[in-house]
């Protein structure tokens, strides 16, 4: 069978469609993915996430401090989603929602890996958008301490 450049065109807009509705399927999934999560509170549109992530036996201020004092030996990695550990229990679920659409574009997180685990300081909202989308990876700028 001869493709024609009508029939190309075609095909091409057929495979773009099945993409688009792929995508907006996954989209819908993860806009109720957050929507199911409990309300939280901070925020008028919060949503806890402590039932999704393990908390940090470190504080936000200190895994701060550590990656700040640390951030030019940071290595940029990928980590498995569920390794992270979270330094605050709530997240803007609008936030959230509108990094969905732009998944693909969002910047590593920032976290500090501690012999007890990884702790995530910034990077909430795309730990959760990753989560939400049934990502198992994420980037991380990862700095790594020796002490607990």
């Amino acid at each position: 069978m001869k493709l024609t450049e009508h029939r190309l065109q075609k095909l091409a807009e057929i495979v773009f469609e099945i993409i688009n509705n792929r995508d907006a399927t996954k989209q819908a999934t993860a806009y109720q993915k957050i929507d199911s999560l409990p309300k939280g509170s901070t925020f008028e549109d919060a949503k806890n996430i402590s039932g999704v992530f393990d908390k940090s036996k470190h504080s936000w201020s200190e895994v701060i401090e550590t990656f700040e004092k640390n951030k030019y030996d940071a290595k940029y990695k990928i980590v498995n989603v569920n390794d992270i550990q979270i330094t605050q229990p709530n997240i803007q679920s609008g936030k959230a929602k509108s990094m969905i659409d732009n998944a693909n574009e969002l910047p590593a997180i920032n976290a500090v890996q501690f012999p007890d685990g990884i702790s995530i300081y910034d990077g909430h909202h795309r730990l959760i958008t990753a989560w939400a989308l049934g990502k198992k990876q994420i980037k991380v700028n990862l700095v790594t301490v020796n002490k607990q």
